[in-house]
């Protein structure tokens, strides 16, 4: 008998909405159990349960991979890209009100009294820069890291400008290692021996090995594990503790996301 997910739990409003249309969607395209989504996924049972009920509102990247694996293209790209849509308007309805509150409870401009002033943002950093870690610029213009961003070479995210999370480096570390052990591959050579249906380029390759990007719940980061693994040797004791790996490495990747900021 299929367990019941529950109710969400979060107060009624637009985050309570979100997850009963992430129900909703799972009701619709035939019911599975959460093993049976993580079992056809790769995505862990607790990733799908916390999407499916909260109270923590997932990455907005993962919502739209959950969707799209609920709808896959062969239901047809029109529907599964209204279902797309539809998710990820819940999505910032529900972001909205996590950050915001609730409509009832912002307070009601004056003739008087400026945006800015209601929300606060002269005492404030904008939004999404607050975190980013202070660097040291030399008169000369050269952009230098400092010695705390130094100390793991998955710490400073020079794409993005700000330090990786905790989280995010554990699994390029989990990452690296991982192709450290299958023997340091050539990109080019991994690229070359992906499956047709999980492409991937030698720059999304490298950003992943270097930190720079995580991967996206479409498959092609185990795809490039299991190239790697061709380096490797092929006693079962090593396929054993290999699967380990992999295995750590994508719980790493679940919890990288989920510890992305809205």
């Amino acid at each position: 008998m299929k367990r019941r997910i529950g109710e969400p739990k979060v107060p009624k409003g637009p985050q309570y909405a979100f997850f009963e249309l992430m129900q909703r969607h799972v009701l619709n395209q035939g019911d599975r159990s959460l093993a049976a989504l993580s079992k056809e996924s790769r995505w862990s049972r607790q990733t799908w349960h916390k999407a499916l009920r909260g109270p923590e509102l997932p990455n907005r990247d993962l919502v739209k991979a959950l969707v799209e694996h609920l709808f896959p293209e062969q239901d047809g790209t029109e529907v599964r890209r209204k279902m797309v849509e539809e998710t990820l308007a819940a999505w910032t309805a529900a972001a909205a009100e996590q950050r915001f509150g609730s409509r009832a409870d912002q307070p009601q401009a004056t003739a008087d009294t400026s945006a800015v002033k209601l929300m606060g943002a002269e005492d404030t950093q904008p939004l999404g820069t607050a975190n980013v870690p202070e660097r040291q610029v030399p008169s000369g213009g050269a952009v230098v890291e400092s010695r705390e961003a130094a100390e793991s070479p998955f710490r400073w995210n020079p794409g993005k400008q700000r330090n990786n999370l905790p989280e995010e480096v554990q699994f390029f570390e989990l990452l690296h290692n991982y192709y450290a052990g299958a023997g340091r591959p050539p990109v080019r050579w991994i690229v070359e021996r992906m499956p047709k249906e999980f492409p991937v380029t030698r720059s999304t390759l490298s950003d992943w090995l270097n930190g720079r990007s995580l991967p996206s719940y479409n498959g092609r980061l185990r795809a490039a594990l299991e190239v790697m693994r061709q380096y490797r040797p092929d006693t079962v004791e090593a396929l054993e503790a290999d699967a380990a790996e992999q295995d750590q490495i994508n719980e790493a990747l679940n919890r990288a996301w989920w510890a992305r900021p809205l």
